[in-house]
């Protein structure tokens, strides 16, 4: 069976992706956590994380998806060419991307002009010099507040995207683009 990379960055989003992570771990799927580089990575919620290996050590035809949780601040991340380097290695495969983390594949254009959900707001984005077309079917943080999608999730093409609030939904079906069957009420669903 291949395996998941899990790309982590300074303050990335624990709890985003546990349930996800969960999924994988029932169903004994390999994750391999990676980081631009192999030293210890502070999440949101103050956990230490020392990744199993850093990004210019992947060898693609190992892995079959890419998970990247949110963060406080993925500034860092979307401004940085070796990490977009890594992210474009998993074009055509499953790509999971919550709360912030899918404008990484707005950098990368593998979401420009299609439809995903974003846990920021467009207009934050236009000062970061996103473009109306880079966005034009982005489904922001405050839209998905005022009229909610009910499956928690948008998937276009291999990529599910969501955000926090939508977590368990987010991760549950990552696992099923991956053909792992979840039972839903394992996470209260």
């Amino acid at each position: 069976m291949k395996k998941t990379a899990l790309l982590i960055y300074e303050t990335y989003c624990n709890f985003e992706i546990s349930v996800a992570l969960e999924g994988l771990a029932l169903k004994n799927k390999e994750v391999v956590v990676f980081a631009k580089y192999k030293d210890l990575i502070k999440s949101e919620e103050g956990l230490t994380v020392l990744p199993d290996r850093s990004i210019d050590e992947i060898i693609i035809d190992e892995y079959d998806s890419l998970l990247l949780p949110g963060a406080a601040d993925i500034r860092s991340a979307i401004e940085d060419k070796d990490i977009l380097n890594f992210i474009k290695k998993f074009k055509d495969k499953i790509i999971g991307a919550i709360s912030i983390a899918p404008i990484l594949l707005v950098k990368t254009e593998m979401l420009n002009g299609k439809p995903f959900m974003a846990g920021v707001n467009k207009e934050d984005l236009f000062e970061e010099g996103f473009t109306n077309e880079d966005l034009d079917k982005m489904k922001g943080w405050d839209d998905c507040i005022k009229n909610p999608i009910e499956d928690g999730y948008i998937v276009t093409d291999k990529i599910v995207t969501s955000i926090a609030f939508n977590f368990a939904k987010f991760g549950l079906q990552f696992c099923k683009m991956l053909g792992l069957d979840i039972p839903p009420q394992i996470f209260g669903l």
